[in-house]
């Protein structure tokens, strides 16, 4: 099994395969049973809130569903009802939309860039709020030719000039 050090890897490894499926079933219910992008959101939202509530409670580990105090619920509802809501409706929404499902989730990606030096920059100035980051090069460039890496895999520079496809 994974140690404390690479459990980050695993566990984006599983995710990466898991949403897959996810982002393939926006364009797939869109098509056959006509679901509109924000129904799917909150649906897929509130099964996934439902889901991993049920799956702590099972693994007896329903104590990490408490956040800490009433200003930490308070900051994490308002961070949802905020960027999570829009960055998550407007993702729903390009998956519906784009010539190939994979390719909004690639911009989406470039997220991990804006994190990159936002967290190291964060730490810096806010070391009591934010703990130091790994900001070794060979990490960003890993970051940015897997990111290369998946537009292309998407369709690249043909979606961009806006190439027909079947």
């Amino acid at each position: 099994m994974a140690t404390a050090g690479s459990a980050w890897l695993w566990f984006s490894a599983i995710a990466t395969v898991s949403v897959a499926p996810v982002l393939l079933s926006i364009v797939f219910f869109a098509r056959h049973y006509q679901v509109r992008p924000e129904a799917f959101t909150t649906w897929y939202f509130a099964s996934v809130a439902a889901g991993v509530a049920l799956w702590l409670w099972l693994a007896g580990r329903g104590a990490d569903l408490h956040p800490g105090g009433p200003g930490a619920a308070l900051g994490i509802v308002l961070v949802g009802l905020s960027f999570g809501a829009a960055a998550n409706a407007f993702l729903v929404r390009a998956v519906s939309l784009a010539p190939n499902p994979g390719l909004p989730s690639v911009m989406y990606a470039g997220a991990s860039v804006i994190v990159f030096f936002a967290s190291a920059a964060l730490a810096d100035r806010l070391p009591r709020f934010f703990g130091r980051v790994n900001t070794d090069l060979d990490r960003f460039v890993g970051i940015v030719l897997v990111i290369a890496g998946m537009f292309l895999i998407a369709g690249g520079w043909p979606l961009l000039r806006g190439a027909r496809l079947r």
